[in-house]
C-alpha cells in the first residue's frame, strides 16, 4: 500500500475543508430570493449542513434550514451544470413518488416545495428521524429490536415500489454486460488497472453467467430509487422516510435491493460468529427485511444479476493500483472480495 506523509495529505483536506465552506456560503446565498418566491422571512432563518457524499463538496450542498417559527425545511444545491435535464428529471420522479404515498401510512419521499426553472436548486420538507444506518447500530446497542427495524424498512420499499409499478417487463443484460465486458478488458490490457484483478476478472465472468440465466426473464417493474441505501432511508417512530433520489429511468426494483445491501460493503456482512444468508449478509438481517418486503427475491435471476453489478460497480471506486488507500478502502476491497467468493461459491446450477 503506498504511504502519505501527514505533511501532504493535510493539503487535501484543508482544501476539502474549503472547498465544504465555499459552497455552504454560495448556498445560503441563495436563500432570501427563495424565500420571498414561499412567502417566508429570508432574514429569519439559520443554517445547519447535512451530510454530503464527500467526492461532491465543492459542487453540491444540502442545508437543514431552520425558520424562527419552528419549521424545518431542506434547501439542496447542486452548482454542476451539465447534468440539469436529468438532474430535473430525478426530481420530477420524486414528485410522482412523493404524491403516490401521500395516502400511504407509515411511509413517505419528502414533498418538493420550490424548484428552479433552470437550475438544480430545490426546497424540500424535512423528512425526521434517524437514518436506517444509525437505527440498526442503535439496535445491536439494546436500544429496538433489529429485526423489526428491517422489517419496517422492507414493507416501506414494498410499498414504494407497488405504488410506483410500471408494469410487467422482460430483463434484457446486454446494455450492463457490454460495460462488464470493456471494463474486464481494459483491465486485462492496463489501460484501466484494477486492484485484485484476478478476483475483479472472474467476478465479471460470473455476471456474464448471471446475464444469460437472466435473460427474458420477466418481473414487475417499479421505479427505482437509484441510490437506495441505510443512511438515504430515514426512520421515525411512526414513518419511513426516502430521501437523495438518483435515477430518473430505469424501473427494475431488483436494482434498489440489491443496492440497498451492498452500497455499504462491508458494513451489512454477517459477523463471523453468526449464519450469514445471501452475499454474505446476515441470515436473520434477510429474513426480516424480506417479511417486510413481501416477496423473497433472493431466487429471481435478475435480483441475482444485480447483486453482482452493484458489486462490479463499488469495486471501481476503490483506488487503483499505486494510489493510496485509506484503511476504510481496504475494508470495503477485502468485503467485495468476499462477496464475490460467496457469489462464486453459490452460483445456481
Amino acid at each position: 500500500m503506498t504511504k502519505i506523509e501527514p505533511s501532504k495529505a493535510e493539503v487535501p483536506e484543508q482544501s476539502k475543508a474549503k472547498r465544504r465552506e465555499e459552497a455552504q456560503a454560495r448556498t445560503e446565498a441563495l436563500w432570501p430570493e427563495i424565500a420571498v418566491d414561499l412567502g417566508l422571512d429570508g432574514h429569519q432563518a439559520r443554517f445547519r449542513p447535512m451530510r454530503v457524499n464527500s467526492r461532491f463538496i465543492d459542487r453540491r450542498c444540502v442545508l437543514d434550514v431552520r425558520l424562527s417559527n419552528g419549521q424545518e425545511l431542506v434547501l439542496r444545491a447542486d452548482f454542476e451544470d451539465r447534468r440539469i435535464k436529468r438532474i430535473q428529471n430525478i426530481i420530477a420522479r420524486q414528485r410522482r413518488l412523493s404524491a403516490a404515498l401521500a395516502d400511504v401510512p407509515g411511509v413517505s419521499v419528502p414533498q418538493v416545495l420550490w424548484q428552479h426553472p433552470s437550475r438544480f436548486f430545490t426546497v424540500m420538507e424535512f423528512a425526521k428521524g434517524e437514518t436506517a444506518f444509525r437505527e440498526l447500530d442503535l439496535a445491536d446497542l439494546g436500544f429496538g429490536r433489529r429485526a423489526e427495524v428491517l422489517h419496517r424498512i422492507g414493507r416501506a420499499v414494498a410499498d414504494m415500489h407497488r405504488c410506483s409499478a410500471t408494469g410487467p417487463r422482460k430483463f434484457w443484460p446486454k446494455f450492463n454486460l457490454d460495460k462488464v465486458s470493456a471494463r474486464a478488458e481494459a483491465a486485462r490490457t492496463g489501460d484501466s488497472p484494477i486492484r485484485r484483478q484476478p478476483k475483479f476478472l472472474g467476478l465479471c465472468a460470473y455476471l456474464h453467467r448471471a446475464g444469460r440465466r437472466a435473460r427474458g426473464v420477466s418481473f414487475d417493474g417499479a421505479l427505482e430509487h437509484g441510490d437506495l441505501h441505510f443512511r438515504n432511508v430515514l426512520m421515525d417512530e411512526k414513518t419511513v422516510s426516502f430521501i437523495d433520489f438518483a435515477n430518473f429511468s430505469n424501473d427494475i426494483p431488483q436494482n434498489d435491493l440489491a443496492n440497498l445491501w451492498v452500497a455499504n460493503c462491508p458494513d451489512h456482512q454477517a459477523p463471523i460468529a453468526e449464519p450469514s444468508g445471501y452475499g454474505r449478509v446476515r441470515e436473520a438481517d434477510w429474513e426480516a427485511f424480506l417479511a417486510g418486503y413481501g416477496r423473497d427475491v433472493r431466487e429471481d435471476p435478475v435480483f441475482q444479476f444485480f447483486y453482482a453489478m452493484r458489486v462490479f460497480r463499488t469495486w471501481q471506486r476503490v483506488p487503483v493500483p499505486g494510489d493510496a488507500i485509506s484503511q476504510k478502502g481496504e475494508e470495503m476491497l477485502e468485503g467485495l472480495i468476499d462477496v464475490t467468493n460467496w457469489l462464486l461459491a453459490h452460483e445456481p446450477g
